[in-house]
């Protein structure tokens, strides 16, 4: 029977007190609960602290693997786009990876558990070959090859710690550590081959090569020039010279520019065409010495090309250049093209025997009684992942040669395509668009406008201007809305190409020299002047176009506003014969408008301080002209409004000040004439020469100051629409704004082609290397 036992406090305190000993207070530190939750807290701290400690390692070096995949995959898309945020990525990956690698390398260096994880010594390889980087990306930007000497610092101090590291190992099995000094001579070589690709990529050693190239063909012209001399028969020898030059440029210019799928093969030569490369280091290009040669020649040349249906197959060629300088500036193409045949000869077995032999020793030496089983499995994912990054370049080059205009037509063919791929070096992959194929579109009057031409309309958008205006960076943010991109269609290639072939037709070299006066200056020689009550009487259009009254880049600024302005204005004064050709021009006219500005005012091509400040003010005048208007949130300006408001405000502007005006100093076509004739009568004399062009330089640097951009452009665009046959007003604008794009393109600098091949590349690039090689269009030196 159970047995009753009476238990008095003193009893059951005894028998529970050994279960009281063993509970946490209830109070620590004055909180409630506190002491059991901090140690819950601490715990799991503790455990993921242990978790991390363990894979860590494991980690960062697959973390490592990952990103020179992602970078081989990516790294030619920025050649072909571009994309900001595309970039931005690819950019953080490119940073990202040599840092990760790095710090992998020191952690080895310094820390490793036990003998059962003495494996992660055989990663330190590794990381070597991971920071040689990919055959397709060794540098991001022209900055990184500058700091080729940086490179080379990091490649000894880090060859140094991976010896270091692989010196710890005391591995029993011999073929371990014969796989793994092999992997070592893989990285150091990659690694070297990396720095190397750097320097020879450097602006200074461009500069040097490019040195050496103008030497090199001054001595041979010398040489010729010596031998015609010592010849009795000196006009034979001259005709000989010159018909191999102009054989030469028909051949290996001519014919690939204008015959479809032809331009590869030009370029494959081991003698093509430099220009590209010269453009990339040099600020100032100039004209071709067998172009000049053979300048008089160069129309009959031209001829049976200039209105051939193919022959805008010429930006193919320039594109086909531009990939290899593109290759040699940021991939590793200088290792074939620049290394000598013994050292190459020793760097190819490396580039591919080395993982896969070492694959096959470590598959056969002993590991699972002595290592971790997951150090083995990452090791192995190393060396598979190693074979994987060096075989992927030679079958993704093989397969873009599937297909025309890259695809060999026999077996011949096919086998000396795949020898050349993997015997000495990979193709690369070869699409139809080599670049990006588009326009950067800059338009003043966008900011300002809360729905703009092509886009639907966002309700957020003015809010965002608004909240991105404020702050401390509030400009730079604003600026982000500006830039827009539009493809580049094939009637805009066409009019830039044609008016080239129609310019050296006539011989007319001189084409880089003029920035809109010579266009102007024909047009208004080739049309009749209208009746003075009619118009402004066209004295707005000589001066904005004018060297001596406005710098360029103030040019390209009222030309800018005074296109808007005629863009969205409505014509009145009947209709044209072809309206289709009109639109087609119009619309062409101004994204050569909107990326010129974009050139200008963006890229700081030719941009002074004076121009600076105009653009500036002129845009505090549209943005004191349309605001008011923009207080409502029912009232949403498109572009062509926000013009209409501006050009409104604009006129009310431009009349006051041509109250205010003196009349003595009205612009009048009677006292512009008179001017010029002073001007002529005064170049007579070398001391009132000097003084009137300090006159000249002082005014147009008041004008510029004081007054305004917006009256300016203005002005212009009456005088514009003055004109009465609306094909006729779009042909002088187009003919005005062709003239200041091949302005501008030699002009750019070595700097400007050589970033932006990284970017997706510049549609000015490929008119400035057009120009090179359809005449001598470049300006002399100093010009």
């Amino acid at each position: 029977m159970f047995k009753y036992e009476r238990r008095t406090p003193y009893t059951v305190l005894a028998y529970y007190s050994p279960q009281l000993k063993k509970m946490r207070p209830v109070r620590t530190d004055g909180h409630v609960g506190g002491g059991h939750l901090m140690g819950k807290q601490s715990v799991d701290l503790e455990h993921a602290k242990e978790m991390w400690d363990e894979w860590e390692i494991h980690c960062l070096i697959l973390v490592s693997l990952f990103l020179q995949f992602f970078l081989f995959l990516m790294a030619d898309m920025r050649r072909r786009s571009g994309s900001r945020a595309l970039l931005t990525v690819l950019w953080l990956a490119y940073l990202l990876a040599d840092t990760v690698a790095i710090f992998v390398l020191g952690h080895l260096a310094v820390y490793v558990r036990g003998p059962s994880h003495e494996l992660m010594f055989f990663w330190a390889p590794f990381v070597l070959v991971h920071l040689g980087g990919q055959d397709n990306i060794t540098a991001f930007s022209k900055q990184d090859n500058e700091l080729w000497t940086r490179h080379l610092l990091s490649l000894v101090s880090q060859v140094a710690v991976a010896g270091y590291v692989v010196s710890k190992s005391s591995w029993p099995d011999i073929r371990l550590r014969a796989a793994m000094v092999l992997m070592f001579l893989r990285g150091f070589l990659k690694y070297a081959g990396r720095t190397y690709c750097l320097y020879s990529a450097s602006p200074k050693n461009l500069g040097a090569s490019s040195l050496d190239s103008m030497a090199s063909t001054i001595w041979s012209l010398v040489d010729a020039r010596a031998e015609t001399r010592r010849s009795s028969d000196e006009a034979d020898i001259v005709e000989s010279w010159r018909k191999k030059v102009r054989e030469r440029i028909e051949e290996r210019r001519f014919k690939p520019m204008f015959v479809p799928d032809t331009c590869w093969e030009s370029v494959s030569k081991s003698d093509a065409d430099r220009g590209a490369d010269e453009i990339m280091s040099v600020d100032a290009p100039v004209s071709d010495v067998e172009m000049m040669i053979v300048a008089d020649e160069l129309p009959g040349l031209l001829e049976e090309f200039k209105n051939g249906p193919d022959r805008c197959t010429a930006y193919e060629f320039v594109a086909a250049h531009l990939i290899q300088s593109y290759k040699y500036l940021y991939t590793k193409t200088p290792l074939s093209d620049d290394v000598s045949t013994l050292y190459y000869l020793i760097y190819t077995p490396f580039q591919y025997l080395p993982t896969a032999i070492a694959q096959a020793l470590f598959a056969a030496a002993e590991k699972k009684s002595h290592y971790s089983q997951a150090d083995i499995i990452v090791s192995y994912l190393l060396l598979v992942g190693a074979i994987v990054l060096e075989l992927l370049p030679i079958f993704t080059s093989i397969l873009s040669y599937t297909r025309k205009p890259f695809r060999p037509e026999t077996a011949i063919g096919w086998a000396q395509l795949y020898l050349f791929n993997c015997i000495v070096r990979p193709l690369g992959w070869q699409t139809r668009k080599h670049w990006s194929e588009e326009l950067a579109q800059y338009s003043m009057i966008r900011r300002y406008a809360s729905v703009q031409e092509g886009y639907h309309y966002h309700a957020c958008m003015p809010a965002l201007r608004k909240w991105a205006g404020k702050g401390f960076f509030g400009s730079w943010r604003v600026e982000l809305f500006d830039l827009t991109r539009t493809p580049l269609t094939g009637d805009l290639k066409l009019l830039v190409l044609d008016k080239l072939l129609l310019e050296a037709s006539k011989q007319e070299w001189k084409l880089a020299s003029f920035r809109g006066e010579r266009a102007l200056e024909e047009w208004m020689g080739s049309h009749p002047v209208p009746e003075p009550g009619r118009s402004p009487s066209y004295a707005a259009l000589p001066m904005s176009v004018s060297s001596s009254r406005v710098d360029f880049a103030t040019s390209v600024l009222i030309w800018h506003i005074a296109t808007d302005i005629c863009y969205f204005s409505e014509d009145e004064k009947g209709s044209d014969i072809d309206p289709h050709e009109t639109t087609k021009k119009k619309k062409m006219s101004r994204e050569l408008s909107l990326y010129t500005m974009y050139l200008v005012f963006k890229c700081d091509v030719m941009l002074t301080r004076i121009s600076r400040l105009a653009h500036k003010d002129a845009h505090e005048g549209l943005k004191n002209y349309i605001s008011p208007f923009q207080q409502s949130p029912q009232v949403n300006l498109d572009e062509k409004e926000a013009v209409k408001v501006a050009s409104e405000a604009m006129k009310e502007q431009f009349d006051e000040l041509k109250r205010l005006a003196d009349p003595q100093e009205d612009s009048t076509p009677r006292v512009a004439q008179q001017d010029k004739t002073n001007e002529e009568a005064a170049n007579k004399d070398a001391a009132a020469t000097s003084t009137s062009r300090t006159e000249e330089l002082l005014q147009s640097t008041q004008e510029a100051l004081f007054f305004p951009v917006l009256s300016r452009a203005y002005a212009v665009a009456q005088e514009l629409m003055a004109i009465d046959e609306e094909a006729a007003r779009w042909d002088l604008i187009s003919e005005v704004w062709l003239e200041m794009l091949f302005y501008t393109a030699p002009r750019c600098g070595a700097a400007f082609h050589y970033e932006h091949l990284s970017t997706g590349g510049e549609f000015i690039t490929h008119v400035l290397l057009l120009m090179r090689n359809l005449g001598p269009f470049l300006p002399t030196p100093g010009a």
